[in-house]
């Protein structure tokens, strides 16, 4: 039944590899008690992701399959307008997530890591790098870029939590709590169109009504998006952009201290951060990283019949341990060249973050093992928990120690 639970922090569901090698598609109950395809394959979860006939949305979004009873990652309503509707958000959000602004962040990130480090040293050892290092990071750093103010987060980080949790059947709760959470984004884009700022907020509200002025009589014109698409836009970018770095920060960590060879290499060599976040990426799937899409139409693949509403799960997880990519899949290895996984997505979903999120690691894993070098796990890697409630996955706490740290 899908979605598979994590046996352990650092193990592969079991079935994955049995079903990688009979290959094709799996049609599997879900636990809502429907049925979907499962695709777990490198080369078939990459073709789907970008076959123009899966996307997010559902003509009857009420009684469409679904994966998990919970909100997030649930159909989108906009079935009749959703490739449309699509290609304004990418136009959008393109130009505010490319490698230029993300470049220039770098000094803002290395400042914020730095200070949420020097707290922690200034405390000492043990320490728990979920709740003390990796969720303030990301917090911080995703509200900055949107504008978030300081004492708003908090609520946000709790929602987010929350959401992430299979709640009440039909995810209702979720659902208005996401409608408060757009609201709230709604009043903040109010503001800063009265008192413009250094941030998202600022700048897609500016762009979205220049549009709307523009070329509000004009229905053909769907180069971004509008005013009212916004609150909803920013919410599901800071749910992402936290959850994102929040639960794969720490996995990662988990996994090269897990294996000693590859941390006193990245210890020693800094330069191979890089290298570090893609193989994490690729490895440190937090929950299984399972991408419900629906099928647009009729379609075949591989010998299976997918009919038009169907339900199919992408495992990148899955997908990232496929032996005919990836030899040795299983091993956590710096030096693994090329590294085509699919952690962020491939094709028209390919993640827009997926640059800062690289960044964001880096510096996190660069700063890390260079101030604390012999940082080491407080227990044995197998108990580590995992956060088996959560639908994103990822681990509850991450509990570590270390001797003198350095100055450098």
């Amino acid at each position: 039944m899908l979605p598979f639970a994590c046996p352990a922090a650092l193990a592969e569901p079991p079935g994955f590899a049995a079903l990688r090698e009979r290959g094709g598609l799996a049609r599997l109950p879900t636990a809502t008690g429907d049925r979907a395809w499962l695709v777990t394959g490198h080369a078939d979860v990459r073709a789907l992701c970008g076959d123009p006939r899966i996307g997010k949305s559902h003509p009857d979004p009420a009684r469409a399959p679904r994966l998990w009873e919970a909100a997030l990652l649930g159909p989108e309503t906009n079935h009749a307008t959703a490739v449309a509707d699509h290609r304004r958000w990418r136009t959008t959000l393109t130009e505010a997530f490319g490698a230029r602004r993300v470049e220039r962040l770098r000094p803002r990130l290395q400042a914020s890591f730095d200070a949420l480090l020097g707290a922690l040293l200034d405390t000492g050892p043990p320490a728990e790098l979920c709740a003390d290092l990796a969720r303030p990071f990301a917090l911080g750093v995703i509200c900055d870029l949107i504008g978030i103010p300081a004492e708003r987060r908090d609520a946000f980080a709790a929602w987010s939590d929350r959401v992430r949790r299979v709640p009440d059947p039909g995810g209702t709760a979720d659902a208005a709590e996401r409608r408060d959470l757009d609201r709230t984004i709604g009043e903040l884009l109010d503001q800063r169109r009265r008192t413009p700022a250094d941030d998202l907020l600022t700048e897609l509200a500016a762009r979205a009504d220049g549009h709307d002025r523009h070329d509000r009589h004009d229905a053909a014109q769907t180069d971004t998006l509008r005013p009212d698409e916004l609150p909803h836009t920013l919410s599901g970018i800071l749910l992402a952009g936290y959850e994102t770095v929040a639960t794969r920060l720490p996995y990662g960590l988990l996994y090269l201290l897990a294996h000693p060879t590859a941390r006193t290499a990245l210890a020693a060599d800094p330069g191979l951060a890089p290298a570090a976040v893609e193989e994490v990426m690729r490895l440190a799937v937090p929950g299984g990283s399972w991408m419900p899409r629906y099928a647009r139409t009729d379609l075949e693949y591989g010998g299976s019949r997918i009919a038009a509403g169907d339900l199919v799960v992408f495992s990148f997880q899955s997908a990232n341990r496929d032996e005919r990519v990836f030899p040795a899949a299983g091993t956590l290895d710096l030096g693994r060249t090329p590294n085509p996984h699919l952690a962020f997505g491939h094709g028209k979903y390919f993640c827009l973050g997926a640059g800062l999120a690289r960044l964001e690691l880096r510096i996190a894993y660069e700063t890390l093992f260079r101030r604390l070098p012999d940082l080491r796990l407080a227990c044995a890697p197998e108990e580590v928990p995992v956060d088996g409630a959560s639908v994103t996955g990822g681990l509850r706490t991450l509990p570590v120690n270390w001797g003198r740290p350095t100055d450098r």
